[in-house]
């Protein structure tokens, strides 16, 4: 092949001057496709690019030909650009890697209606609610569903004279088994559907009747379950109040330098946000993103908004409406609510920007990766290291590691770090891709560990850096010290990664102390055994919940009043036998 790539000329050359769409071929694979008005003119600016787009390089490097179909008009070669991309796959095609549709929740049509999660809009008969991002989030709100609605947890519903142990955990109110009505049940469900989507307030007087009816009736177990739905649906009224959009539901797509966005707008409250997982950086192709997303099955909202102007607008509009059935609102204005909330929880960074203000400071070329390390522990037990990774412009969750600290059973922050960073460098020699430089939560004192730590390992193309909190000062192992305050885009790079990195800690910290302070502090009293000790982890997660819980709620479990109050004591501080 010719290094000027004029054998694409012979191509070009020949290419209509029509609408269609035209391929970059290598033997049998599909490298680039792409749609145009005018096939030879969006070739030849294909063509002019090459000497400043690494991405065209790379398309004509590694193409032996070019072909294309015509089509009779723009609006044919938009469908057929879309189809071809889904079925081929085209290596330099900004296309979504993940292979389904985020979660939602479906409240099903049936006599007796449950929850249930799903990635395809339509696959379930009922009524959807979402998507929910990350999703853990679906998972973690079904559950609550359970707890709050009660909504049955078998499926298919069966008839017999015993209630399932979901019942006695409060999970569900038995309709198997008669243990309510069919009138109160579906009143139930319908409560659910207005916590889900946020539309509450109509549904609250409601609820406050029953409270009464029940109380009236001495029917206090009842009146309780009322009372704890009320709180809740009170709960979603007061985040409205705070956060409230004018938008009732909304997709937002919101468009870095490099990245693609996805929040998330019902009942006018975000209540989701997602960095897309693409195959490429973003250039002008966000429309093929935005089909390729709701192509996989998920719920088409009312309104879709986008931060850049879309050429094809039109056609996407029609799109949604002829092949999704879906009469969309598409506007390029986010609402000044969404903006802040952007501009608190996304960081977007210009590269080029920052890679010419970083290589000014440091005297070489910004890394394509970065990583991050932080030490937490709570007055020295359940230490834990955190080690997050920035990558070519963000943060890539996938290479992500988490250490415990086993040598190290005091306050010793530094000795703690010694252990998370001998264990994480160790592995660098063996990684295909090594960080060229290892940032460290903290001051000179933390510095210096990195240093020693890579020097005993013979890490000598490593770069240690430390940032200080508050002061925001960049040290480095060569005696720099880069006051971040005087470079705002170094600030924004550097904070929003040692941030990750915290917080990565501190969630691990956490989620050791709950396990470690419900199946290890009931060690010391009497009568409570591993399965008891299990069965209170599976049910209340957490130490204030088990406070929180009756003596009922607890007796349901198998757990005695007097030992339940034993319990209590002891979680409060006083002594017991």
């Amino acid at each position: 092949m010719k290094s000027d790539f004029s054998w694409a000329l012979e191509y070009i050359d020949k290419a209509p001057e029509s609408p269609g769409v035209y391929i970059f071929r290598n033997k049998d694979k599909f490298l680039y496709i792409g749609k145009a008005v005018n096939i030879k003119n969006r070739l030849r600016g294909h063509y002019n690019l090459i000497k400043d787009d690494p991405k065209e390089k790379k398309i004509f490097s590694e193409s032996k030909s070019i072909e294309w179909i015509v089509t009779k008009s723009e609006y044919e070669a938009f469908i057929l650009e879309n189809e071809m991309i889904k079925l081929h796959k085209p290596k330099y095609n900004v296309m979504l890697k993940s292979g389904s549709g985020y979660p939602m929740i479906v409240i099903t049509d049936e006599e007796y209606p449950t929850i249930k999660i799903s990635r395809k809009f339509g696959e379930i008969k009922g009524e959807y609610f979402g998507p929910f991002l990350p999703a853990k989030n679906a998972r973690a709100l079904k559950d609550l569903i359970h707890k709050l609605f009660k909504l049955r947890t078998c499926d298919p519903l069966p008839v017999r004279n015993m209630v399932c142990f979901d019942y006695h955990l409060g999970l569900c109110s038995g309709p198997c088994a008669n243990k309510i009505t069919k009138k109160d049940y579906q009143s139930d469900a319908q409560v659910a559907k207005a916590f889900l989507s946020g539309n509450v307030k109509n549904v609250i007087y409601k609820l406050y009747d029953r409270l009464k009816e029940y109380s009236e009736k001495l029917m206090f177990e009842k009146a309780a379950v009322v009372r704890d739905q009320i709180k809740a649906l009170e709960t979603v009224v007061k985040k409205q109040e705070v956060v409230g959009l004018d938008i009732e539901e909304a997709d937002v797509f919101y468009i870095t330098s490099t990245d693609i966005y996805l929040i998330v707008v019902r009942g006018h409250t975000i209540v989701g946000k997602e960095k897309l997982n693409i195959s490429d950086r973003v250039n002008n192709e966000l429309v093929n993103v935005v089909m390729e997303y709701y192509d996989r099955g998920n719920y088409i909202p009312q309104t879709i908004m986008v931060n850049k102007t879309i050429d094809e607008e039109e056609f996407l509009i029609r799109w949604l409406k002829e092949f999704k059935k879906r009469d969309v609102n598409l506007s390029c204005t986010l609402p000044k609510q969404i903006l802040n909330f952007i501009e608190r929880n996304i960081s977007d960074v210009d590269l080029t920007v920052v890679s010419k203000i970083f290589e000014d400071v440091f005297g070489f070329k910004l890394p394509s990766r970065i990583e991050c390390f932080d030490i937490s522990h709570l007055q020295g037990v359940f230490t834990v290291g955190s080690c997050v990774v920035w990558e070519n412009g963000s943060m890539n969750k996938r290479e992500y590691r988490r250490y415990r600290v086993k040598t190290v059973d005091y306050i010793d922050d530094y000795s703690s770090l010694r252990e998370v960073l001998t264990r994480r460098f160790s592995k660098y020699k063996d990684l295909p891709n090594p960080p060229e430089v290892v940032l460290i939560d903290g001051g000179k004192g933390q510095l210096s560990i990195g240093v020693e730590v890579k020097n005993k390992l013979g890490l000598a193309d490593l770069k240690i850096f430390s940032i200080a909190k508050k002061e925001e000062i960049i040290f480095t192992e060569d005696g720099q010290e880069v006051h971040l305050f005087d470079y705002q885009p170094l600030l924004k790079l550097f904070t929003s990664i040692r941030d990750e990195a915290h917080r990565f800690a501190l969630s691990y910290n956490r989620k050791l102390r709950e396990k470690h302070t419900l199946k290890s502090v009931l060690d010391d009293i009497k009568g409570i055994g591993e399965k008891r000790k299990e069965l209170l982890y599976r049910s209340y997660k957490t130490v204030d919940n088990i406070l929180k819980a009756s003596d009922e709620e607890l007796n349901k479990l198998g757990i005695p009043v007097k030992l339940s109050q034993k319990i209590k004591r002891y979680l409060k501080g006083e002594k017991v036998d």
